[in-house]
């Protein structure tokens, strides 16, 4: 069964509609847990609370260790995503699963083997709490081979482009790890219950993606492992496990420089804001998530939709994000003087301005990484970031010297910068058509960063609001006439007229 997208192969306004179903699938759990949460932590208790919230964490840390094998799994297929009788797809998908959950069980059993001296003398808890968390723990390690099973499970159905399916999967099962420990509370009071809902979850999971799957791809019932398809897996995805491994050194290393240069306690100042604006990346992960097999699936046999591809994703990143950061931005100051308090906000209001920038900035550097990724060249990635490490470091320890907690935002903000223009260039050295999107982009980039820059400036509240509703006018004109074809403004005029005319007839109904 292969949809008229995987035999067409994806469109930019795909891409868009699978980022939107992405957009969808992160902030409805969110909206569920939001209430939920203040009363899971009243049941639980902070301990046990703390112990919960680490094993929500530690779901994606597995995935650091699959040697890369996720990504390039999900590269792999989409580029034959398109072939229904492909009988090799079949036996790729299989080998690559199996391979992924073997590295789950490892993983597991090691961690269980470290449960219990990690709780008696990493963990900070009641003496009285120690066995259920290294009970629940256990649990929680058993279920290494589930999460690994469905990451790459989820890799296989977003290679085929379905968003939609994925996520009408996902969403009522994220929900379901904050509902179902709140209901299992009510019988049983230990966090030994609340690791079994979250394991029955990841059960549920797989046994979904495993059933369409099957739908999807009908070869997979005759499917064989077949181990010499992993080399290129292996090849692709070891680079992958260092751009793993570096793009969380390179994220979070200034909060621990600011710490051992400055103090602990100045460390707030930064961590605080860097937490609020990095929640923007929900945007970015959504558009990259849906671009990647896209472009994997159309570099080789189309040029010209992969520059198309690639130009809608950055341009829609730049749309979505602007209004946000810039927002943010101007009116740093309020946010935090209202969210924390006036002192609080004269420390950290220019640390928000400037990391806003970073975040508009890095959301097109996201794409061109994932483009990397998905033509095959996550060596260049890789290399780009240990290089970066080298650069960076240094350049963090004089600013925060020089500038203080400050100095660390700012040494942000230009190493995202020069992240994206070098591997922009990269990206067109490799890979030539590219260029002809990246010349499409440039003017709204420009125009975006160039508000985002001026933004950096303290302004009275009404020259603020002034500057920002000019700027949106203007970027957004230049995003009209320069950036969009004639195809694209039809298009667009054609979702804005349905949407006035929905919003026009609310009233009446």
């Amino acid at each position: 069964m292969v949809s008229p997208v995987q035999q067409s192969g994806p469109r930019p306004r795909h891409v868009i509609t699978n980022a939107a179903w992405n957009m969808f699938g992160r902030i409805a759990p969110v909206l569920v847990a939001l209430p939920v949460t203040p009363r899971l932590i009243h049941e639980l208790g902070l301990s046990r609370w703390g112990i919960f919230t680490i094993a929500l964490s530690l779901i994606g840390t597995f995935g650091i260790f699959d040697l890369g094998l996720g990504r390039a799994l999900t590269r792999a297929i989409a580029g034959r995503a398109h072939d229904e009788s492909d009988r090799e797809t079949a036996d790729l998908i299989l080998t690559g699963v199996l391979t992924l959950t073997g590295i789950g069980v490892i993983g597991g059993l090691i961690s269980a083997c470290a449960v219990s001296f990690w709780v008696r003398h990493g963990l900070k808890i009641p003496e009285n709490l120690q066995h259920e968390t290294i009970v629940a723990l256990l649990v929680f390690c058993a279920t290494a081979p589930l999460v690994m099973i469905n990451a790459a499970l989820w890799g296989v159905l977003t290679a085929y482009h379905e968003f939609r399916a994925t996520n009408l999967i996902n969403i009522p099962i994220s929900i379901a790890y904050y509902i179902g420990p709140l209901l299992v509370l009510t019988f049983w009071d230990s966090l030994v219950g609340v690791m079994l809902v979250l394991a029955g979850c990841r059960l549920w999971m797989a046994i979904a993606y495993i059933r369409f799957c099957l739908r999807l791809v009908p070869q997979l019932r005759a499917a064989r492992v077949r181990p010499h398809l992993l080399a290129p897996l292996l090849r692709i995805g070891g680079w992958m496990t260092v751009s793993n491994i570096a793009y969380p050194l390179l994220g979070n290393i200034d909060r621990f420089m600011i710490a051992s240069v400055i103090s602990a306690a100045a460390t707030g100042f930064y961590t605080t804001p860097s937490d609020a604006v990095g929640r923007f990346s929900m945007v970015t992960n959504a558009v990259s998530a849906s671009a990647y097999p896209a472009l994997a699936s159309s570099w080789r046999t189309d040029s010209i939709r992969t520059v198309e591809l690639y130009r809608t994703s950055v341009l829609t990143l730049a749309a979505l994000l602007l209004p946000l950061c810039l927002g943010t931005a101007l009116f740093s100051s309020e946010i935090l003087s209202l969210w924390i308090d006036p002192d609080f906000a004269a420390h950290s209001s220019t640390i928000m301005k400037l990391l806003c920038l970073g975040v508009f900035i890095g959301s097109a550097d996201a794409i061109a990484a994932g483009f990397l990724d998905a033509i095959g060249r996550p060596d260049a990635s890789a290399k780009l970031s240990i290089g970066e490490m080298l650069i960076y470091v240094p350049l963090l320890v004089v600013f925060l010297h020089q500038f203080g907690v400050v100095g660390a935002a700012f040494a942000w903000a230009i190493r995202t910068a020069v992240d994206f223009v070098v591997r922009m260039l990269v990206s067109i050295r490799l890979y030539r058509p590219i260029a002809q999107g990246v010349a499409r982009i440039l003017p709204a980039a420009l125009t975006g960063a160039a508000c985002m820059c001026i933004a950096l400036v303290d302004m009275p509240l009404p020259v603020a609001g002034l500057f920002f509703a000019v700027a949106m006018a203007v970027f957004y004109g230049v995003l009209w006439f320069a950036c969009l074809d004639d195809l694209e403004r039809d298009t667009a005029a054609g979702i804005l007229k349905r949407i006035m005319t929905r919003f026009s007839r609310a009233p009446a109904s």
